[in-house]
């Protein structure tokens, strides 16, 4: 992860040099991309790039970081916005999701998808934010109703969950390809949220 003296650098500074790494990110996969041209574009020196960063790896994990923070928040207001109602919720996430879409960000999650070295690079990033993960999921547990799921611990809902961002992590995807499809992609997000939340077998009388 970064260095404490990268944190304390100016909001604005940090801003520079992220936006810089995920130009670069952006523009080719991860293992292509050039340290050099990250500290042209941010306007630094090759010095204290190394003073911030171990590796360009270290840089990714500042992205995530930030983009878990931003996540976290949306989410946030997403489950006030609708009472705590976890299917709303992740519906209304998904609505912001493809109306906030950058063509960047778009680009950069399929960079990192094709890249041959991001399933080792991303799995040892999320054991060293190991405890970030854990806290994101505590706070998403604790502004949903789950008084109504037969099973209310924080492990039922973190299996939940997580196939509800499998499934908007695939229609993320799919409307990069095809902008066109977006009332198609809520549709069927609609129809597997059902699934989830109704299961697809016929209750005995």
């Amino acid at each position: 992860m970064p260095t404490e003296r990268f944190y304390n650098l100016p909001a604005g500074k940090k801003k520079t040099i992220c936006d810089a790494a995920v130009e670069e990110f952006t523009r080719v996969p991860f293992e292509k991309a050039s340290i050099n041209k990250i500290i042209q574009a941010a306007g630094i020196s090759r010095g204290s790039f190394y003073t911030y960063f171990e590796d360009k790896r270290d840089v990714l994990g500042y992205i995530f970081e930030d983009a878990t923070e931003n996540f976290q928040n949306s989410w946030v207001r997403c489950a006030e916005k609708n009472s705590g109602d976890l299917w709303k919720t992740a519906e209304t996430f998904l609505h912001y999701g493809l109306a906030n879409a950058k063509e960047s960000v778009l680009q950069l999650i399929k960079n990192i998808a094709v890249s041959e070295t991001m399933f080792g690079v991303t799995h040892q990033l999320c054991e060293e934010n190991s405890k970030s993960q854990q806290e994101l999921q505590e706070t998403m547990y604790r502004v949903i109703d789950t008084s109504n799921f037969k099973d209310q611990s924080i492990e039922f809902f973190g299996k939940l969950v997580s196939m509800i961002f499998l499934e908007l992590a695939h229609c993320m995807g799919w409307y990069y390809h095809h902008r066109e499809d977006e009332e198609k992609i809520k549709k069927i997000f609609l129809e597997k949220l059902e699934i989830l939340q109704y299961g697809v077998c016929r209750h005995q009388l």
